[in-house]
């Protein structure tokens, strides 16, 4: 006959080899988890939206990377507009300003002042 000690213990044993069982395939599940790479990639912000083209999906990147959420159709009218090469050289720019209140505004400025030099370099 066994004590009661030995049955709480038992009891606590088989317990925690439950709850460790339940941990090891609620990680596996989420180690595993397909549905966020099968799901459509959809743009954040007020109007949702599906991302099919590379420009989209390099706006909204820019819109994010900036802090700036509401103006995310402008980032990504201007990756579809203005060359790569202009908004790649902005956001440098602007990354080189990690305490700036407002990326946005300097990249914008950047993006003006690039092309500027980029339409004198055509004529």
């Amino acid at each position: 006959m066994e004590s009661i000690g030995d049955i709480i213990k038992n009891l606590q044993k088989k317990a925690s080899d439950a709850h460790r069982k339940e941990t090891q395939e609620k990680d596996q599940e989420e180690l595993f988890d397909t549905s966020t790479l099968t799901n459509a990639k959809y743009i954040s912000g007020k109007k949702k939206g599906y991302v099919t083209k590379e420009y989209q999906a390099y706006g909204a990147w820019l819109a994010g990377k900036l802090d700036d959420k509401k103006r995310i159709s402008m980032y990504i009218k201007w990756a579809k507009d203005k060359p790569r090469s202009v908004l790649e050289s902005a956001y440098r720019f602007t990354s080189d300003y990690p305490y700036a209140k407002d990326k946005s505004r300097i990249f914008m400025w950047k993006v003006k002042d690039l092309e500027g030099g980029h339409k004198e370099k055509e004529k």
